[in-house]
């Protein structure tokens, strides 16, 4: 018996202790202000506990219960968020942390005061255990699991002398993502979030939205963008629900740094065009492949410019002007189809003066005299020379110049003391060579001009 009264002790102090002390951490945990707490002794020069005593204590004020008169009434709520921050859960890649900011607007007919009557006191802070508050609980997709109000912290309630009470807190949910296949390249993702009340229905609460709610916050959402965020009430569910619809997708540099890889890969094409021979098979398979990636890729981006990412319409203008200039790369590709079926002679005078400037300029010679890419050319030449002429002859003939090549530096050593060039024996292919190298310098400059104008805007 001893023990036994001994043990019975100890269990009854635990309980009063935690009775005691769960109202306080209730208080703490749920949001900033406390619970308050009754005291019949509420009489001294605090007007603000003295005003929460008699509205609260002594009055049959029942926190449970709805702030109406008749219970067939309903408790109009007005209800709106403000997106604060955007978060990819990890380990997953169709799942969002969103953080919102709920802001609920109601009125209790059994909370008011007047003003006169008690300092001039217009607001009082109160927890959320002293007075009627609804619960709120998630819901993501019909699959997803609910979440519950734990997830919310920062609570504040702010009641004023007339019965408004505002409520607000933030809330951290897990949002179920669908992918948008329209645009997956693009990783558009469009994340529904359904905020409502378990305990009611919508016959004892009715949801309307805060009209200056509904907008997002801009800062904070880093690396996504939120590209549309909607809202709406839905009251005709058997549980009024307060919807929201974000789509976000990610921010704009990772997807300006691909855009721009691609248009730096096909400006390296259009470098690479003007080293290949102008009746090379390569050159004209490798000038159209570019216009068609050119102009397909042109319009894609100018479509989502338009429609999802303004910044990638300054990517848009580059890709353009480089398809400009491919489009002249294939009129100089077809111009010089045309020529090489012609006599030489038949050379316009103005071209045939510009040659012989450029085989003039002792400067120029030698970049205009670089030889095309030969990808015929065979990389281990036969030879029929036996192994006793390598031991006993130390000195190798060198090999000469291909035929065109010759041919070209013939005619740019007889420019040098002739006016007027001599066409006749020179094939077009060796003619056009100095404007393909002059082309290639054309169209590197022209690209480092409009990068430099893209990075410096």
């Amino acid at each position: 018996m001893p023990n036994g009264g001994w043990l019975f002790e100890l269990v009854a102090l635990v309980v009063t202790l935690g009775v005691i002390c769960y109202p306080t951490v209730v208080g703490v945990s749920g949001g900033s202000t406390k619970q308050f707490v009754c005291d019949d002794g509420y009489n001294g020069n605090n007007t603000e506990l003295v005003l929460k005593n008699a509205l609260l204590c002594g009055t049959g004020y029942n926190a449970r219960q709805r702030p109406v008169k008749n219970q067939q009434d309903r408790v109009a709520m007005y209800i709106g968020a403000d997106v604060m921050s955007v978060e990819l859960v990890s380990n997953s890649n169709n799942k969002l942390e969103l953080t919102v900011e709920l802001s609920m607007q109601w009125f209790d007919i059994y909370l008011h005061w007047n003003k006169k009557e008690h300092g001039n006191i217009n607001t009082l802070s109160l927890s959320e255990q002293d007075i009627w508050t609804p619960t709120v609980a998630a819901k993501s997709l019909l699959k997803s699991r609910v979440q519950s109000s734990n997830h919310c912290f920062q609570v504040k309630c702010h009641l004023s002398s007339n019965g408004e009470v505002i409520y607000t807190m933030l809330c951290t949910f897990e949002v179920d993502c669908l992918d948008n296949t329209h645009s997956w390249a693009f990783e558009t993702r469009n994340c529904p979030l359904r905020i409502f009340t378990p305990g009611y229905n919508i016959n004892q609460l009715s949801l309307f939205h805060f009209q200056r709610r509904l907008s997002y916050s801009v800062f904070g959402v880093y690396p996504y963008k939120i590209t549309s965020f909607q809202m709406a009430i839905v009251n005709n569910t058997v549980t009024p629900e307060f919807r929201m619809d974000v789509v976000v997708e990610r921010i704009v540099g990772p997807h300006l740094v691909i855009f721009l890889t691609m248009i730096l890969l096909l400006m390296a094409v259009n470098l690479v065009i003007t080293w290949f021979g102008i009746d090379a098979p390569c050159r004209g398979v490798m000038t159209f492949a570019s216009l068609a990636l050119h102009l397909m890729y042109t319009t894609i981006l100018y479509w989502y410019s338009m429609t999802r990412m303004e910044p990638a319409l300054k990517l848009a203008n580059v890709l353009l002007g480089s398809s400009l200039i491919t489009v002249l790369l294939v009129a100089l590709l077809a111009y010089s189809e045309k020529m090489s079926k012609r006599d030489s002679s038949e050379v316009p005078r103005f071209l045939k003066t510009l040659y012989g400037t450029l085989s003039r300029n002792a400067t120029l010679q030698p970049f205009l005299q670089l030889e095309y890419i030969n990808l015929t050319k065979p990389k281990i030449k036969s030879t029929t020379e036996n192994v006793e002429a390598h031991l006993t002859n130390h000195v190798t003939d060198v090999d000469p110049l291909p035929a065109a090549m010759a041919s070209s530096k013939d005619t740019l050593e007889q420019n040098d003391s002739d006016e007027e060039v001599d066409l006749t024996n020179v094939k077009w292919s060796v003619f056009v060579q100095p404007f393909d190298r002059a082309i290639f310098c054309g169209i590197a400059t022209t690209y480092v001009v409009m990068l430099v104008v893209l990075f410096l805007v």
